[in-house]
C-alpha cells in the first residue's frame, strides 16, 4: 500500500484497497522510517525520492524513498516534511558502506531534493530527473507550441482552410495504435 502512495492520495488508495482513511494514516505513521536498517541491505544502487500529497490539491507532503534491495522495489524511508534538510539528514543515516553502493538518485524535479542527494553522495552519484516530469514538460513545451501556431494559422487562413486541422490536436494526445511509449 505504501509504493501505491506514490503519485497517490491517501483517499486514492483508500478507495482502490477498500480501507479506511484513517487505517491508511495508521499505516504511514506507523512505518515513518528516520533510520535505515543497514545490516540487512548489501547494496543500495538506485535510490528513487518522490513526495505524495495525503490530501486533495497538495497539501501535507510526505516524502517517499525507495530502493529495490534484494531486486525488490521496497520504501527504505518515509519522511514527515518535504525539505532539503530532511532528505538530506535521512541520507546522512544511511552507513557510509552503503552510500559507496549509491550510483543513481532518481528524483522529481524538486531542487531541495537534487541539492541533498549532491550534497551528501556528491558528484559520483548521477541525479535522474523520473519520466513523468520529463514527460510533463515535454507535453507542456509540446503544447505551448500547437497553440502558438494555431492562433498564427487563424490570422492567416480562411475558416474552411482551418477546418482541415480540426482535431489534430489528438495525434499529440493519444498514441497511435500498435505503438507503445515507454
Amino acid at each position: 500500500m505504501l509504493l501505491e502512495l506514490i503519485n497517490s492520495t491517501l483517499e486514492d488508495v483508500s478507495r482502490k484497497q477498500a480501507i479506511g482513511v484513517d487505517a491508511l494514516q495508521g499505516i504511514l505513521d506507523r512505518n515513518m522510517a528516520h533510520e535505515v536498517d543497514c545490516d540487512t541491505i548489501d547494496k543500495l544502487e538506485v535510490i528513487g525520492i518522490d513526495e505524495i500529497a495525503l490530501k486533495k490539491g497538495h497539501r501535507d507532503f510526505v516524502v517517499v524513498i525507495s530502493a529495490y534491495v534484494n531486486e525488490k522495489l521496497q520504501v527504505i524511508g518515509l519522511l514527515g516534511e518535504r525539505t532539503k534538510a530532511a532528505v538530506k539528514q535521512f541520507f546522512l543515516i544511511i552507513s557510509k558502506r552503503l552510500q559507496r553502493t549509491v550510483r543513481v538518485v532518481c528524483s522529481d524535479l524538486y531542487k531541495g531534493f537534487i541539492d541533498a542527494a549532491k550534497a551528501v553522495f556528491g558528484k559520483r552519484v548521477l541525479i535522474f530527473a523520473d519520466r513523468f516530469h520529463i514527460a510533463k514538460l515535454y507535453r507542456e513545451g509540446l503544447e505551448t507550441l500547437r497553440k502558438r501556431e494555431w492562433r498564427r494559422l487563424r490570422r492567416i487562413l480562411s475558416n474552411a482552410d482551418l477546418d482541415q486541422f480540426k482535431n489534430v490536436h489528438w495525434i499529440l494526445r493519444h498514441q497511435s495504435r500498435g505503438s507503445e511509449c515507454r
